[in-house]
């Protein structure tokens, strides 16, 4: 399961190494300027279509980069409990979902992330 932490103003999500090699990707490294939302999303409202790049093994779990009705998704979870989705701007995926390790709570980190977003400034 991938550790997602808020180190400074980045957010990194570190992928273990045996999913490194399932999915095709190493852990990402993302400004939290670039982050436009974090939520919780049950595995099959993900609706991945297409494996593009990496490991899908269905309910038990899919590792790596897919298409979605939303675009471009890179995911690291399986079915037994909710995941965790990044949306982003200017990074290579618009999306990443990953699940957490038991005993972490994908609620909370999510609004962790979205307090820790820089203010934009006012919306006019």
């Amino acid at each position: 399961m991938p550790d997602v932490k808020i180190q400074g103003d980045r957010l990194e999500i570190k992928i273990s190494l045996v999913d490194m090699l399932l999915g095709f990707q190493g852990s990402f490294h993302i400004p939290l300027t670039h982050v436009t939302n974090a939520f919780v999303s049950g595995f099959e409202d993900l609706e991945l279509q297409y494996k593009l790049e990496g490991t899908n093994f269905g309910f038990y779990g899919s590792v790596g980069e897919f298409a979605s009705p939303e675009g471009l998704i890179f995911v690291d979870a399986n079915g037994e409990s909710d995941c965790l989705v990044i949306e982003t701007r200017g990074e290579r995926f618009p999306r990443i979902a990953v699940q957490l390790p038991h005993g972490e709570d994908p609620n909370a980190l999510a609004h962790t992330i979205m307090q820790s977003i820089p203010d934009s400034g006012p919306v006019e």
